[in-house]
């Protein structure tokens, strides 16, 4: 759950402040002390997510995004209490303004993410409301729900296997990148929010890749209807 490139939350702690510490301090560190302030000089995984042997991962967790694909006001009146929690944990160790406003990076980084990702959702949907998509819906396998909806579409289900390669390069950018992005933040991955693994640079060639893409299959349909050839999708694409 906690590894692998669309969730990849140990390579962001592993690589924030507190998991380079973990690392080059780990093997003198006395591990039978409880997982209490002061006992450590650095968080774990547990001493932050799992507060005082609480095993429910929901409980100090951050707000459900599914996985840092949904866009969510971290820092709404509504959400206060969570935050609070957090910034109280992180005094532990910092003062309760340094920690605020490290959420409060985080919600900028985040957003600027989306916004990214925004511009990307606009040109693959656009190519899919203009036909130019190979395969369209109706020439893929269906769904896990039996459906034919595009991916992007409500009801639609995003997939890495028998889709446009549009669709799997917008994919790779939501669930790959643009997730990972927040978790950096949420671990202060300085390296990962910028030019590590699911970074911000990242995607910005992802961007580019989709437009590349787009561009392409917009060309093809451009001339195809110019010398009056109609396309249908390859029959392997059903299966």
């Amino acid at each position: 759950c906690h590894m692998g490139i669309d969730h990849d939350e140990w390579a962001m702690y592993n690589t924030s402040v507190h998991g380079c510490l973990y690392e080059a301090e780990s093997a003198t560190m006395d591990w039978s002390k409880p997982s209490k302030k002061g006992n450590y000089r650095v968080p774990t995984c547990a001493y932050c997510h799992m507060q005082d042997g609480n095993h429910n991962p929901q409980q100090f967790g951050t707000i459900y995004s599914d996985m840092g694909m949904f866009q969510v006001d971290r820092g709404a009146p509504k959400h206060k209490a969570k935050r609070d929690a957090w910034i109280k944990k992180c005094q532990d160790c910092h003062s309760p303004r340094f920690a605020a406003d490290k959420l409060k990076e985080m919600d900028a980084g985040v957003n600027l993410s989306f916004t990214k990702w925004r511009e990307a959702a606009a040109v693959i949907v656009g190519c899919f409301l203009d036909g130019v998509v190979d395969p369209m819906p109706e020439g893929s396998p269906p769904d896990w729900y039996g459906h034919y909806t595009f991916s992007l579409l409500p009801g639609g289900d995003p997939r890495f296997y028998a889709t446009s390669n549009l669709e799997r390069l917008g994919l790779e950018m939501i669930c790959y990148l643009t997730g990972n992005v927040y978790k950096a933040y949420a671990h202060m991955s300085m390296y990962n929010q910028t030019y590590g693994n699911g970074s911000a640079f990242e995607q910005d060639r992802k961007l580019v890749e989709i437009k590349t893409e787009a561009a392409k299959l917009r060309r093809f349909a451009a001339i195809e209807k110019k010398i009056g050839l109609e396309h249908k999708s390859e029959a392997f694409w059903k299966h």
